[in-house]
């Protein structure tokens, strides 16, 4: 028996073990990044959920009084006639100026407009819907804000009591 050379069948065998071997580490890798990137976009999430939740915490604590909200179906409905539902815009008072958040829906970005001056400025992103619910003496409101990325989604739900309302 001449033993000098690899036969076919073990160089056969050993390409299809390197493949199976390639593929596997393939398929690890790819676990690996799925796994990599959803925590990237929680992480973002959360990051925006938090930002979303102070700056509008600040904003409105600090404000005089609601004065109107928009509606998801883009009616303008007074403060006073409001209870609860989804909305684009909340306005009020801050610093005697009149101010607003509102949702882009399109681009699922969350502005902020001072005079009622559009655009406004970005200050979160990744937000999907906006819902509101005025606190029964009318002394402030309860926010819900879904966000939404790559597949991950978080909802973050706060109230504010705003501060100086007359």
């Amino acid at each position: 028996m001449n033993r000098k050379g690899f036969l076919l069948l073990e160089a056969a065998a050993y390409a299809f073990l390197t493949i199976l071997l390639v593929l596997l580490t393939l398929e690890l890798m790819s676990g690996l990044k799925n796994i990599y990137s959803k925590g990237e976009a929680e992480t973002e999430l959360h990051e925006n959920a938090m930002m979303v939740q102070h700056f509008v915490e600040a904003r409105l604590y600090g404000a005089s009084n609601i004065t109107a909200v928009i509606g998801s179906n883009r009616k303008k409905i007074a403060w006073s006639e409001f209870s609860r539902g989804e909305v684009d815009e909340i306005s009020f008072k801050f610093g005697g100026q009149d101010t607003g958040v509102y949702l882009n829906r399109s681009t699922r970005k969350l502005f902020c407009t001072i005079g009622g001056h559009r655009p406004g400025y970005e200050f979160a992103n990744y937000v999907s819907d906006m819902k509101a619910e005025k606190i029964q003496d009318e002394s402030g409101v309860r926010l819900v804000f879904l966000l939404e990325k790559d597949g991950c989604t978080m909802k973050t739900e706060f109230v504010i009591f705003i501060r100086n309302s007359l």
